[in-house]
């Protein structure tokens, strides 16, 4: 491990950049959040430049919302993000502007890790991974480790299918989980019915308290959320859960339809258990500061050009 071991971690998300610094034997240091830039590519380098620049430490891990090139060092597609990110050499431009290595990884992933290292799933070694934010991403643990692939492109329950015929995603596609149960999906489902939500969280707020639109466009989310979960644990053979993200809010009012969705895939799957993150905002962030740590220490491990 690395002798000064402060790494930078950085949760890229569709509304804001959360981020953790880590010091090993000592937990976090510090933490914060910002807006996500608008401008693109650039307004994202720029700002990660700066908080790296800011703070003390030896390594930067910056989880991204997509996939990855196939080496790692650049961004393929990044659905909820303006700009042009396919082809970005983001890691590499951000360890040219700061000076210390930087890796990406994708932002489920990370959060993924963090949960299963130190959080909900600490105790389990087989567990579906979901974080619900502006979109919906995925991770699984198989035998207590991240099932990884290249281009960091496993777990994009997401971009699973659940409404033939329906929204175009991001992605692309027609009919995609998250254009029915992500943050943006819900306030637009919301609006086009006539309601004045304007967060996820306000969406929440009026199905409590009203009975307006919100409350059918969040059963209509949760049971979509249900149907793609049922799919996935049934392929898998997993049978836990872990939700978080930063919408993780919405699902309390989904819990009750998603579970009786599970259920009766139950002969199947067994019970499915659903456990929330424990974590919080930063998750993501701490994932990738992790990540940095092992990164770090792989490039120490390397000999030097020319040497044997």
């Amino acid at each position: 491990m690395l002798n000064s071991t402060a790494t930078l971690g950085v949760d890229v998300g569709g509304t804001r950049i959360k981020w953790v610094r880590w010091i090993a034997g000592a937990g976090i240091a510090e933490q914060g959040q910002l807006p996500t830039p608008r401008t693109g590519p650039a307004g994202v380098v720029e700002a990660i430049g700066a908080l790296a620049g800011g703070q003390q430490c030896d390594a930067v891990g910056v989880g991204v919302p997509g996939h990855l090139t196939d080496d790692g060092r650049g961004t393929r597609m990044i659905p909820n993000l303006p700009g042009e990110w396919a082809g970005l050499r983001l890691a590499d431009q951000v360890e040219e502007r700061i000076g210390h290595p930087v890796v990406l990884t994708n932002d489920a992933r990370a959060f993924a890790r963090a949960e299963l290292d130190h959080g909900a799933a600490r105790d389990l070694a087989n567990v579906l991974f979901v974080t619900l934010g502006t979109g919906i991403g995925g991770a699984l643990a198989l035998n207590g480790k991240i099932l990884r692939s290249r281009g960091d492109a496993v777990g994009e329950l997401g971009h699973m299918i659940c409404r033939p015929g329906g929204r175009r995603c991001g992605c692309g596609a027609i009919g995609c989980l998250e254009t029915v149960a992500g943050g943006s999906a819900l306030v637009t489902c919301a609006r086009a019915l006539g309601s004045a939500a304007e967060t996820p969280d306000d969406v929440v707020r009026l199905a409590e308290s009203t009975d307006g639109p919100e409350r059918g466009v969040l059963l209509d989310a949760a049971q979509a959320l249900g149907l793609v979960l049922g799919n996935v644990l049934a392929y898998t053979g997993v049978n836990t859960v872990v939700i978080g993200g930063g919408v993780a809010s919405a699902f309390d009012a989904m819990r009750e339809r998603v579970q009786l969705a599970l259920a009766e895939r139950s002969g199947l799957i067994g019970t499915a258990i659903i456990r929330m993150a424990e974590l919080g905002p930063i998750a993501g962030a701490l994932g990738a500061a992790f990540e940095a740590i092992e990164y770090a220490d792989a490039r120490l491990t390397l000999p030097a050009p020319g040497g044997t």
